[in-house]
């Protein structure tokens, strides 16, 4: 696909347009410089054309601990994009074009990548007239495009234009003959400081985030696109996740309710404990959290390399939540089981949406009503089908006389569960089981 970097200086309105662009409030938008630090990636799809537009952080000319990181992201998302947007915040030709836009055009223009000037806030018809001045050519980036990203104007022609832009250079992101594996998409949760964003640039093999000691560093999610082997795959780093009572800045407020949020989008969790920290209460309700959403679960239990060699088990960590999740003990600093990772997440997903047949499911449960003398006048009139997949969701039918004797516990269940899980592989994904009447199906 076809790859297109926003730019430019802090609070010009980049991440606001970004998410214009990509239809949805992903990038999280502030009056405050340097909310954006980091490269933040999304998807527009506009006539039959997929495009990845990547976010980046607001050059400011006040110091700031991250500014040289923020500038490196920058050059990064300029080499690996085929175009550039040029973002300036439109105003009256009569005021001069300053020295922090001529530095940060002349570092676009050793990239020597095409490049397109977007005026952005030209919100009425009188701003919309500055766009037309020659002014903005004395910036040597062209004809500039007055858009909107409040209210959308001028971001329709945008995308027309740049739809072409890519036609004319044989550019396009649709090969008729390729048929590419579905999207795995993949969320890094945990609390502040386990590790996420160590984990991510070691996934990705390079520091696409800022690392930082400093809790909440990463403002929100932050998405990154990777092809490994034949697979797919979209990493989500997030915000980490605390106590509301402990969240104070609106800022990461904002990151912490948007990284709960991607837990709904993600088709796989990877939960980063850190394994010199207990357990926590908040640990174990976002377990909850997850398996509450039926989503694939991974424990990651990062910084192994910080304690003594040993043989680490996942029963001294107690998670005992989500028994059915595997577990992989992992330095995201030295790299240790990091790129294992990725096999275990494909496992975990062909898992989420694998299908039993009718035939297997009712012969296989057969034999568990024998082999673990289970109530067999009960189990015989039981009848089971496979309904949904991303979780494995199963029907058992039994006529109304059993469920209305309740002839059939939790304990059963629980047994025919577990059997199920030894037999086929169901590692990393919850499964629903549930008992209704035959005579409503």
């Amino acid at each position: 696909m076809v790859k297109i970097a926003l730019v430019g200086q802090a609070n010009v309105g980049k991440s606001t347009l970004f998410n214009r662009l990509i239809s949805q409030s992903k990038a999280i938008t502030s009056g405050i410089p340097g909310t954006t630090r980091d490269r933040n990636y999304g998807i527009c799809e506009w006539r039959g054309e997929k495009i990845i537009f990547i976010d980046t952080g607001g050059v400011w000319e006040d110091t700031n601990d991250f500014k040289e990181e923020v500038v490196r992201h920058i050059n990064i998302a300029i080499q690996e994009s085929d175009f550039i947007f040029f973002i300036l915040e439109i105003k009256s030709p009569d005021v001069p074009i300053s020295n922090l836009e001529r530095e940060i055009s002349r570092l676009i223009k050793k990239s020597k990548k095409p490049c397109f000037l977007i005026l952005n806030k030209a919100d009425n018809p009188a701003k919309r007239e500055w766009g037309l001045s020659e002014h903005w050519l004395k910036i040597g980036a062209g004809k500039p495009f007055c858009v909107s990203a409040l209210n959308g104007s001028g971001v329709g022609d945008l995308l027309d234009f740049v739809v072409e832009q890519i036609k004319e250079k044989s550019l396009t992101s649709i090969d008729e003959n390729q048929e590419k594996l579905p999207l795995i998409k993949v969320a890094i949760i945990g609390k502040p400081n386990v590790g996420k964003s160590t984990l991510l640039n070691s996934l990705l093999g390079e520091e696409k985030v800022i690392v930082s000691s400093q809790p909440h560093t990463t403002r929100g999610p932050q998405d990154s696109l990777l092809t490994v082997g034949e697979n797919d795959f979209l990493l989500i780093d997030t915000a980490g996740i605390r106590r509301k009572a402990r969240i104070k800045a609106v800022i990461e407020k904002i990151g912490v309710r948007r990284s709960l949020a991607t837990i709904e989008r993600a088709d796989i969790i990877l939960m980063v404990i850190d394994i010199v920290s207990p357990l926590s209460h908040q640990d174990k309700a976002l377990v909850d959290l997850i398996i509450s959403k039926n989503k694939g679960l991974i424990f990651v239990i990062n910084k192994c390399d910080l304690v003594p060699k040993q043989k680490f088990r996942r029963e001294d960590f107690g998670l005992n939540l989500g028994s059915w999740a595997p577990a992989i003990f992992i330095s995201a600093k030295n790299g240790k089981n990091v790129q294992k990772i990725f096999s275990l997440i494909v496992r975990v997903r062909k898992n989420c949406f694998r299908r039993i047949t009718e035939l297997k499911l009712n012969e296989f449960l057969k034999s568990i009503v024998r082999r673990k003398k289970l109530p067999s006048d009960v189990w015989a009139r039981v009848y089971a089908k496979q309904i949904g997949v991303c979780p494995p969701d199963f029907l058992f039918l039994a006529p109304s006389i059993i469920l209305k004797r309740k002839s059939i516990n939790s304990a059963q269940i629980n047994i025919i569960e577990k059997a199920f899980r030894k037999r086929w592989d169901f590692v990393g994904t919850p499964i629903k089981i549930t008992l209704t009447n035959k005579g409503k199906t």
